[in-house]
């Protein structure tokens, strides 16, 4: 598993998030000035709304049955609307004031705070784009686990490695593969129910029942010769983009000649 050295103590990333510098240095700014279209999903021209459904069509193809969820660093609760207007009882935790403000005023239930002050037990927790942010992606499921119901699953969704090596940040901590994701959410006491890449995009999902194993940590043969060589595939990549991007036509035009030599 690809991780990023040093990273953040707990304060700063406390304050990193609750300040919203994140969102301004990652180019979601826009949605602490007007963040009234992350609430409005249409179903129907899905190819609108894409990513903020594929966390609900994935869960909701697998099956299950649920009544309750909470989804951890929830923002302003969007990703909960389809399940809201499906009945469901949902619940949100965040660290910013200005989008817990926000989901507050569409009537979502978004509470101002991390995992630590969750209560309760829940059929279904969700993840969207969190776990690469934390430090230590085990210990934290494992707290979660406590807060799934016996017979609950567990929803995370987080950036590959193969297509998201340009999107690398100080503010993700982790990049995983399907193997060292699904390594991860069994070694926190979880049973893997579905796991799906997205080509479209390079992200990963995960949906796993509540277990009472947890998993040892076996090395995957191969696994980390085969990081490398995306690491270094994404880096001449955007090594590529670099030159193309500063480099005058006639002079560009030069160098590819010498290199194809």
């Amino acid at each position: 598993m690809v991780y990023s050295n040093p990273q953040m103590d707990a304060s700063s990333t406390v304050e990193f998030y609750a300040s919203d510098l994140y969102r301004r240095i990652y180019g979601s700014g826009h949605l602490l000035r007007d963040s009234t279209s992350m609430f409005k999903i249409d179903r129907v021209d899905r190819s609108r709304d894409y990513h903020r459904l594929t966390h609900y069509d994935f869960i909701m193809g697998s099956g299950i049955e649920f009544e309750s969820v909470v989804e951890i660093g929830a923002g302003g609760g969007w990703n909960l609307i389809p399940f809201i207007e499906d009945g469901k009882h949902c619940v949100g935790y965040d660290y910013s004031p200005n989008l817990v403000a926000a989901g507050r005023q569409q009537g979502i239930d978004i509470i101002l705070e991390d995992r630590r002050g969750l209560i309760g037990e829940y059929d279904l927790i969700m993840l969207k784009h969190v776990l690469e942010h934390v430090d230590n992606p085990v210990t934290q499921l494992r707290e979660l686990r406590e807060h799934v119901s016996a017979d609950g699953h567990l929803f995370v969704e987080v950036p590959g490695i193969v297509k998201r090596i340009p999107s690398i940040q100080n503010a993700h901590y982790h990049y995983f593969s399907e193997r060292t994701l699904a390594s991860v959410v069994e070694q926190s006491g979880f049973e893997i129910t579905s796991i799906r890449s997205i080509n479209r995009n390079g992200y990963i999902l995960v949906l796993a029942k509540k277990s009472n194993e947890y998993a040892s940590l076996v090395p995957t043969p191969g696994e980390h010769e085969w990081v490398i060589s995306i690491v270094r595939r994404g880096r001449r990549g955007m090594l590529k983009a670099l030159v193309a991007e500063r480099l005058p036509q006639p002079l560009l035009g030069a160098l590819k000649v010498i290199l194809r030599r």
